[in-house]
């Protein structure tokens, strides 16, 4: 049996795992929920009632196993596909580069910590707040740079699942700023590392990354 993502048809929580799936080679369903009233409907018409014990979204199906929560969803699927370390140092770097590369997402942080001030109100006002917003991140990302190494993967010569971790949510914040990662030397040599995975070129060359999807909700005032 096929293994099924489901999630809204938005970047946010569920992209590292898409990039996970696509990695990996396997046959994998991507339901895309749309954003409308239709999409809205058909979820919460379903939520409690498709086998989910705690019911969310991004889910996985795989075979028997369905798991909600990003991270646990990104854990499974970086053991099923040997993306997950073996060795306690290199697990506990893993896992603190985990939580901040998700602390680094516009997706967790802006509906988290900055939801007043960069998603619901005026355009005028998020472009006010945004600088603050690049500031305190770009000094988060100095001391992940430094953490990271020289790679070419935050393990060494070994890929790991928080490798795409970073490539994306870094990435979310260049949709914002293109100059980003300036200065970050180690993190950009991590973005190109992943975007030239022989893996990932399929996608990377399709029609689908062409058009690109959308990090955030359009209601948001950044969409991404």
């Amino acid at each position: 049996m096929s293994l099924k993502l489901g999630y809204w048809d938005l970047r946010a929580m569920g992209e590292v795992s898409r990039y996970l799936l696509r990695y990996s080679g396997v046959d994998w369903v991507d339901r895309r929920i749309p954003l409308s009233k239709e999409g809205y409907t058909q979820w919460f018409g379903e939520k409690y009632s498709i086998g989910l014990d705690l019911p969310n979204l991004p889910y996985l199906e795989d075979g028997e196993v369905r798991i909600t929560q990003s991270i646990a969803i990104n854990r499974y699927l970086a053991r099923k596909f040997g993306l997950y370390p073996s060795a306690q140092e290199s697990l506990v770097k893993c896992d603190m580069i985990e939580q901040e590369a998700q602390d680094l997402s516009p997706a967790a942080v802006v509906f988290r910590v900055l939801f007043q001030n960069l998603i619901v109100k005026k355009q005028d006002e998020f472009e006010q707040g945004k600088p603050e917003f690049l500031e305190k991140m770009k000094k988060r990302l100095e001391m992940l740079d430094g953490y990271v190494g020289s790679g070419p993967f935050v393990l060494g010569d070994n890929l790991s699942y928080v490798d795409f971790m970073v490539f994306e949510y870094v990435s979310q914040i260049k949709k914002m700023d293109p100059g980003f990662v300036d200065g970050a030397s180690n993190i950009a040599r991590l973005l190109e590392t992943i975007h030239s995975l022989p893996q990932l070129q399929p996608y990377f060359t399709s029609e689908e990354f062409k058009k690109g999807t959308p990090i955030n909700p359009a209601f948001t005032s950044f969409s991404g």
